[in-house]
């Protein structure tokens, strides 16, 4: 079976995420149109309802590099957050938010799915920044 090249699935992903595919919790797209390598990528969620972070709006910066999707995208919230999946520089933990690991079928669009309903399911988070704090 011929693999798929890197850039036409990231033009793919890239035209779902313009389109809006949900419910509009979720959103990414290019940081830079000019990004010919498609690598840099921006990222929108609003937090799940019925929990700390319920209506708060999370920037995040995505890199997909160059094994991508053999590898999975490095995500980091630009927005400080503060649960057991992200590190103190903002680095998410794919390992604790896909319960099956990393596949190269799976999408930027099933990672940010993923991160938001461990947000709706994270336990003893406690208080957290104010709105709009960046890491």
């Amino acid at each position: 079976m011929a693999e798929i090249p890197r850039n036409f699935i990231l033009l793919q992903e890239l035209e779902d995420g313009e389109k809006g595919v949900g419910d509009g919790s979720l959103s990414w797209g290019l940081e830079k149109d000019d990004d010919m390598t498609l690598t840099h990528w921006n990222a929108t969620i609003i937090g799940p309802p019925r929990c700390p972070f319920e209506n708060r709006i999370y920037q995040l910066h995505i890199e997909a590099g160059p094994d991508y999707p053999k590898v999975p995208p490095k995500i980091r919230f630009r927005t400080r957050i503060i649960v057991n999946f992200v590190n103190s520089s903002g680095q998410v933990d794919l390992r604790a938010v896909l319960p099956r690991g990393w596949n190269k079928q799976m999408t930027i669009k099933d990672a940010l799915k993923s991160i938001w309903s461990a947000m709706q399911k994270a336990k003893g988070v406690g208080h957290q920044p104010n709105d709009g704090v960046m890491f």
